[in-house]
């Protein structure tokens, strides 16, 4: 018998036991015992045909009367699944309370074969409306129940593990997203149901370890799943790999081959009219443009992924586009033109609560007005940097904002000089000891 049918099979036993009014302890005895009558009711593949035929007789179930129970389940089951998908539908296009009402009205229990899917969605739903206590509350429900189950290829607690990730992510928490993600690689079960998981899961690993610069790490990630990506579903899964790719090689100084990917992944964003995908990928190109010291070339490709503006839901990744923008007019001395798109790059990452973008663009700005021998400004910068740096535990920027401060200092005030590089030392110490740990 296949693992749903044992699922729909246990779900009758379980509701006429219920019905009945009777506990699991009342229907045990020598021969079967209450664990063993839970396991049928979940539909655990491993219990004997001789004992589910027994409690099928100790409930005076009649065996030709089961197949038009299960029938009675499967519709039940198929509506239940309906409801589901209207949730998810409302939650997509932004009508979160009413697909919250429709999950209460679905008032199932803990052991419904469909109950972790409801606080998958219920968790969705409040991480839509950034109340993150919660979803993080649903998604432990959904987490704890996927683990309970003993039917693993509903990829359920890969698919909890996976949004628990993005939320810590959402709440600038790099690390525990990261964390996060790993558990739902290594829960992710193979050849089973919501097989666009996986990829969600690889994706965001690897913008986690951008995001944390951990370039060599992130490299290997995208090496390895590569071929896989044609069997893609989701082309902005795919999409993001790319991007990945083309970042990736960019700052391992692959110059050519991050053109490539980069290329590429716009031709294909373009076919697809990936409007978000075509911002991050020419935004990649004046990166690397701008490192060749293609001044022309690197201006028409932040142009092109500013255009894009208004084309998706406005978010932060604008923040990249005009610290890059800025990078590049400091390197051409343009420097009211660079002021003016870090000043753009802060407001955007301000605007939506993005610290690792934010804390980039302080740092950014806060050397553009050092090489305008605006001092007192430069250090009001790194101080913002700094204060974002330590919070969140970004310990490579710490030592880069320190060594920075130092400079303002040099010359000018031998104490706070002294004092910038003995907390650049200590940082970096523990920097190299966490590494060591890690490897």
């Amino acid at each position: 018998m296949k693992t749903l049918a044992l699922h729909e099979m246990g779900e009758v036993i379980r509701k006429v036991r219920k019905e009945r009014g009777l506990r699991l302890e009342d229907l045990a005895d020598e021969n079967i015992s209450p664990a063993t009558v839970s396991n049928i009711e979940r539909g655990v593949a491993h219990v004997s045909p001789e004992k589910i035929s027994y409690l099928l007789e100790k409930l005076d179930l009649p065996m030709h009367k089961l197949p038009e129970m299960l029938v009675q389940e499967q519709e039940e089951i198929k509506k239940v699944k309906f409801k589901l998908l209207t949730v998810t539908t409302l939650q997509k296009i932004g009508h979160i309370d009413e697909a919250l009402d429709k999950l209460e009205e679905l008032n199932l229990d803990d052991n419904h074969p469909f109950i972790a899917h409801a606080y998958y969605y219920k968790g969705k739903c409040y991480m839509s409306k950034r109340k993150w206590k919660q979803a993080e509350r649903a998604l432990y429900n959904s987490l704890r129940i996927s683990q309970q189950n003993p039917y693993k290829e509903n990829n359920m607690e890969a698919a909890s593990y996976l949004l628990l990730g993005l939320m810590r992510y959402f709440q600038n928490d790099l690390e525990q997203a990261l964390e996060y993600t790993n558990s739902g690689i290594n829960a992710f079960v193979e050849d089973g149901e919501n097989e666009y998981i996986k990829g969600l899961l690889y994706q965001n690993k690897g913008v986690y370890l951008q995001r944390l610069g951990r370039v060599a790490e992130g490299m290997r990630l995208v090496q390895d799943i590569w071929d896989s990506i044609p069997y893609m579903q989701d082309i902005g899964t795919v999409l993001s790999f790319y991007w990945l790719r083309a970042e990736f090689s960019r700052l391992s100084g692959l110059t050519e081959e991050a053109i490539e990917y980069a290329m590429e992944g716009i031709e294909l964003s373009i076919r697809n009219e990936k409007y978000d995908s075509l911002c991050d990928l020419w935004t990649v190109l004046g990166s690397i443009y701008t490192s060749q010291k293609e001044w022309n070339l690197a201006e028409t490709s932040f142009s092109m992924a500013l255009k894009q503006e208004g084309k998706f839901p406005q978010d932060s990744r604008l923040t990249t586009v005009y610290s890059r923008m800025g990078i590049l007019y400091m390197k051409e001395n343009k420097m009211d033109e660079a002021y003016q798109s870090l000043l753009k790059a802060i407001k955007y990452a301000e605007k939506f609560d993005d610290s690792p973008r934010l804390s980039s663009s302080l740092l950014i700005m806060g050397d553009l007005c050092q090489l305008m021998n605006k001092m007192e400004e430069a250090i009001s910068y790194y101080e913002k940097a700094l204060q974002l740096a330590r919070k969140h535990d970004y310990k490579d920027k710490e030592i880069k904002i320190w060594f920075s401060l130092a400079r303002c200092w040099d010359g000018r005030d031998e104490e706070e000089f002294q004092k910038c590089m003995r907390n650049m030392y200590n940082v970096k110490k523990e920097y190299n000891r966490l590494e060591v740990d890690y490897v």
